[in-house]
């Protein structure tokens, strides 16, 4: 949430990113993910500048997962695009009550 005010927090950004690439840092995490018995929905924005890849491999991980990409968003979908996002939300929560026989 950079901004005017605020700028990037390059040492946390640097520390955070140090700390992921230890080996340790994600064993198993892909089977902890699998294991999930929730539904999962996923809201990543088209022009967000993260890597595709770590999206792509959560999705991928999650036995029940909907994933929604507003076009023309970023980072923060739900401040760049709230009513996409909003309704993106609103349409996961109500198949998942539909599926469970919720309202």
């Amino acid at each position: 949430m950079a901004t005017p005010w605020f700028g990037v927090n390059y040492t946390c950004n640097a520390t955070i990113g140090a700390e992921l690439r230890r080996p340790e840092a994600t064993h198993g995490l892909r089977e902890r993910c699998a294991a999930l018995r929730v539904p999962v929905l996923i809201v990543d924005g088209e022009d967000d500048i993260r890597p595709r890849w770590s999206v792509d491999s959560l999705e991928s991980a999650l036995p029940d997962v909907t994933r929604t990409t507003p076009a023309g968003a970023g980072h923060m979908p739900w401040t760049e695009d709230p009513e996409g996002f909003r309704a993106a939300v609103g349409a996961f929560v109500r198949d998942v009550c539909r599926r469970r026989g919720s309202r």
